[in-house]
């Protein structure tokens, strides 16, 4: 059997450590779905809505720093830079996410909910290796 050990053991890494990304996004959105239902009906939708975003945003670096990439980083000026880069990276890949959402569905025909399922792969696997490689970059192996 010609097996690579270092290949192998790579991949297992990298798999558990895109398990992790997703169960952590998964956490971040019911944190983002519990603070919007438990607030709409309060305070409004849209606001409801914008708090939501910004404490599942919160939940999710924090457990994307600590948990997905093991980041350990904290001096002021470390934690600021990963915060600017972590908000660029959530604008882009919105914007990314309504180019591609439009695209699938006007161009290609897709239905919405598969347009929209393909997309979030799409900006699921693109943040995951965006914040592997430079965000969280020094504890995550690139």
């Amino acid at each position: 059997m010609n097996s690579n050990p270092i290949r192998t053991l790579f991949n297992k890494l990298l798999s558990q450590q895109f398990l992790r990304y997703l169960l952590v996004g998964g956490a971040s959105w019911v944190v983002d779905f519990l603070v919007f239902f438990l607030t709409y009906s309060h305070i409004g939708i849209v606001p409801a809505q914008t708090v939501a975003r910004i404490v599942g945003a919160l939940v999710a670096f924090a457990g994307h720093k600590l948990i997905v990439f093991e980041d350990r980083q904290f001096a002021p000026q470390a934690m600021r830079q990963q915060i600017v880069q972590y908000l660029i990276l959530w604008l882009v890949s919105y914007t990314l996410s309504v180019i591609l959402l439009l695209a699938f569905i006007d161009l290609l025909q897709l239905h919405p909910v598969a347009a929209k399922l393909i997309t979030e792969a799409i900006i699921i696997v693109i943040n995951f290796v965006t914040m592997r490689r430079y965000i969280f970059a020094s504890k995550a192996g690139a």
